[in-house]
């Protein structure tokens, strides 16, 4: 049976900008055993392009911002969801003047960062092109992370989105990031409409059943685990992500060895 490996990016694959040469050389021997890789993450397009950069790593479909986009190996767009073309004036009206808040778009053609009282480090600079309101014309914007220092705050932002905005919007965190994406949207549904859309009648695998497996180590992945038919939580993960899993793991190469090696 074809296996499909949904993996979240960073804290999972990436460490400190890194992935691992054990982590690279796993995911080429899943894919040689005929397997399917996918990155599944809240990332965009242009920050999973950054993410690869300078990797010889290869995957098959991806899952991204946090499953409001699907897309293929070539980056192309094969499905997507947006927001409301002044939803991130809104969310800037409402943090503007905040302490400890980065407000950033994530759109299908480049990312912008439209407020900051943290001080971005260099590593979200290269991410993110600093921006103002003027530039949101045009765009198609498909998710507004937020970045809160004050976890007190974050919670308040969250409960708020879904008080003003849940009919549009939906926030997951992300270690200290909100990351705000069109309702309907999660890691598990695009992880489920990507193996639909894989397995139709006029897709790459018509009828076939893929055995998915989910890698992930934070509280937005929960509902990518709880869509796989096998759940894997990094280690030191919070109690609420290994409660939906079924085992934990010290890698993704780790994963992979013992995935395939119960297709023996």
């Amino acid at each position: 049976m074809r296996k499909l490996l949904s993996t979240d990016i960073d804290g999972t694959l990436l460490f400190n900008a890194t992935i691992s040469p054990t982590d690279l050389a796993a995911v080429t021997r899943w894919r040689d055993a005929g397997n399917l890789l996918v990155p599944n993450t809240g990332r965009s397009v242009a920050a999973l392009r950054s993410a690869l950069r300078g990797y010889d790593l290869a995957f098959d479909y991806s899952v991204l911002y946090t499953g409001a986009a699907l897309i293929g190996p070539d980056y192309g767009v094969l499905e997507a969801r947006t927001l409301p073309d002044s939803f991130a004036e809104e969310i800037l009206d409402m943090l503007e003047g905040e302490t400890g808040v980065t407000v950033f778009v994530t759109t299908l053609d480049g990312d912008l960062q439209l407020y900051d009282s943290i001080g971005s480090d260099t590593a979200l600079l290269t991410l993110f092109s600093q921006a103002s309101r003027t530039d949101l014309a045009g765009r198609t914007i498909v998710g507004v992370p937020l970045r809160i220092t004050d976890p007190a705050l974050l919670a308040r932002v969250q409960a708020e989105i879904a008080n003003r905005w849940g009919d549009v919007a939906i926030a997951f965190q992300n270690q200290d990031f909100l990351d705000i994406v069109p309702a309907g949207s999660s890691k598990g549904a695009g992880l489920t409409a990507l193996v639909d859309l894989l397995t139709a009648d006029d897709g790459p695998y018509p009828g076939e059943r893929i055995e998915t497996w989910s890698a992930g180590d934070s509280w937005n992945d929960i509902s990518m685990h709880e869509a796989a038919d096998h759940a894997v939580a990094m280690d030191g993960a919070p109690p609420e992500v290994l409660a939906v899993c079924e085992r934990t793991t010290t890698s993704v190469a780790a994963l992979i060895d013992s995935a395939l090696a119960g297709s023996d």
